[in-house]
This record gives C-alpha cells, sequence and structure tokens, in this order.
C-alpha cells in the first residue's frame, strides 16, 4: 500500500555480519508515514438457530480490490466470535492490531475446496463437529466472518463481514458481494522526514528508537518480520493516492523475511524471482518499510521515503 518505499519488518541480526566496523542507519519515529482510517466493515443479519447458508460465489475482488476467485483462492471461512466487543469495537481492534485471544470464546471455520459456499453446520473446530446451530444467537455476541487464503487463522484475509442473528429475522441466506469500500485510508507520506540512504551498500539498518506505527500506535518490535523495499515511477503523492495497490504498483519490490531483532543489512533483500537487490537508483521513488506479516492488518507498521545519496 505505499515513492520508493522500503517497507521494513524485524530481521534476524545473525543475516548481518556483526563484525564489520559499519555504523548502523537509525530508523526514527520523524521518518514514519501516517495514515487514519480503516475497516468499514458489513454486517449481515440472519435468524438465530438456524443453518445459515453462506455464498461468496460473487467474491471476484478482494477487500484491498485485487481480482480474486472465489473457486482458487479461497481455502478457508472462518467465524470468530467476540462476545463482550460491539462490531465497532471489533473493526477498530483489526485496524490496530489489537485484538487478544482473550477477546474472543470462539474460532470455528469451513473449508469449502472447490465449491463456493458453506453452511453453519459445516463449520468445525479444528476438524472436529461442532453443531454452532444452538448458539448461534443474539446473546452470543459478535460473529465475525473471515475469507481467507491459507488455513491459519488471522492471515490471508480477503474479505470480511459480521453476521448478525436477531430473533426477528426469518433470513437464512447470506450472500457476500464485492466492496471496495471495506478499507478506507487516508494517507500521508509527503510529511514525513526522508531518510538519507546510500545508492550502494553498506545499508545496515536498526529501528529500535521506532515506538509509534503510521497511525499512532505502539510498535512491539518483536512482531515485524518482513523488510519491503519498492522501487516506483509515482511520486510520493501519486502512491499514496493508491495506497492498497503499494505491491502491485511497484516497478521493483523486494523483501526480507526476518525472524527477530531490531537490525537488519539491506543485501539480503530479494525479488519475488530470488534475484538480490543490487542498490538504489536516483530515478523514481523509492520507499522502505517495517511490517508484521501475521497482524490482522496489512498496511506496514513503518513506512518511508528514501532520500537516495
Amino acid at each position: 500500500m505505499f515513492t520508493l518505499l522500503l517497507l521494513l519488518a524485524a530481521c534476524p541480526r545473525g543475516d548481518k555480519d556483526d563484525s564489520a566496523s559499519v555504523d548502523e542507519i537509525s530508523l526514527q519515529n520523524e521518518n514514519n508515514y501516517s495514515w487514519s482510517g480503516g475497516l468499514v466493515i458489513s454486517s449481515f443479519q440472519t435468524a438465530e438457530h438456524v443453518d445459515v447458508h453462506i455464498d461468496f460465489s460473487a467474491l471476484t475482488l478482494d477487500m484491498l480490490c485485487h481480482e480474486m476467485s472465489p473457486v482458487t483462492d479461497v481455502d478457508t471461512l472462518g467465524l470468530t466470535r467476540f462476545p463482550l466487543l460491539t462490531q465497532l469495537q471489533v473493526a477498530q481492534g483489526l485496524t490496530n492490531n489489537s485484538l487478544l485471544q482473550a477477546n474472543t470464546n470462539g474460532y470455528l471455520a469451513c473449508e469449502p475446496e472447490d465449491a463456493t459456499d458453506c453452511y453453519l453446520s459445516d463449520f468445525n473446530f479444528g476438524g472436529t463437529v461442532y453443531d454452532a446451530i444452538p448458539t448461534y444467537d443474539a446473546s452470543g455476541g459478535v460473529y465475525l466472518l473471515s475469507v481467507s487464503k491459507g488455513n491459519t487463522p488471522s492471515q490471508g484475509g480477503l474479505f470480511l463481514a459480521f453476521l448478525e442473528p436477531v430473533a426477528e429475522s426469518t433470513v437464512t441466506e447470506v450472500s457476500l458481494q464485492n466492496d471496495c469500500g471495506l478499507v478506507d485510508y487516508d494517507v500521508d507520506m509527503e510529511s514525513l522526514a526522508k531518510l538519507e540512504l546510500p545508492a550502494a551498500g553498506p545499508w545496515n539498518i536498526e529501528w529500535s528508537n521506532v515506538s509509534i506505527s503510521g497511525n499512532g500506535q505502539p510498535v512491539v518490535p518483536g512482531k515485524l518480520d518482513e523488510v519491503l523495499v519498492g522501487h516506483y515511477t509515482q511520486t510520493p503523492a501519486e502512491i499514496q493516492a493508491q495506497f492498497t495497490d503499494l505491491e502491485p504498483l511497484a516497478a521493483e519490490l523486494y523483501k526480507l523475511e526476518l525472524t527477530g531483532g531490531t537490525d537488519a543489512d539491506l543485501a539480503g533483500l530479494a525479488d519475488a524471482d530470488g534475484n538480490a537487490f543490487t542498490g538504489f537508483t536516483t530515478d523514481g521513488t523509492w520507499v522502505l518499510g517495517l511490517r508484521c506479516t501475521s497482524c490482522t492488518n496489512p498496511a506496514p507498521l513503518f513506512l518511508t521515503v528514501v532520500d537516495v545519496k
């Protein structure tokens, strides 16, 4: 989602040469972009205690408005129950990556395989049959439906919706439709202090002083697990206007998977074909960021524009 931006996540100290006497480049909060907004999740009212039929055959765009196939891209439908939170609180928690396991009291999943629908009776707990129909009612709390690629809860999210059982309803069918307004970000990549980096290495970066994410939430360094560097023909203003297309918009995109620590050597970056990152150029826009790929919100926690020297 993001002038050459360098999206960055935590890297293992073992990935760089600690014996090298090269000064580290320290990332600061002032280098970080800012954003507001988040998730606007639709709610579907249904009857209580019925075998609700969920049809996602019309989903041809994910929540970032990127093309998807309801047959080949969807592996799991998840249903999470939040007994004490409102729908707004759940949406805000997803946006801020602040939801806790203690906020939920149940997660069920349906794996539709080549089908494009699931019944409530198809949902199970880790492969164990579970009859959710008797407890599917308004007193249960908020029910979040997630459509995902893969089968790891909270990862690979393609689409979200709330199911809302109400006593007066007779609805038993839920048809999910494309909704490009589900993710609503207002991004500022122009007010930040650009990060000075040399065109050629070494590029030893550390981010122990980065304490605030782009939307003002605390950063937990240990959750950062990916460095991302992107090269764009667009200006920062043009990139921020297409924030949700950060990856597909990039002319070049490099990533580095991390497993801990608060520093990284950008020489370890590689593109999707395994080609190593060879350096920054003075054309276009480069960005650098830190990301938590296991978080519910895919927006980078840190994102800056690179001033190539």
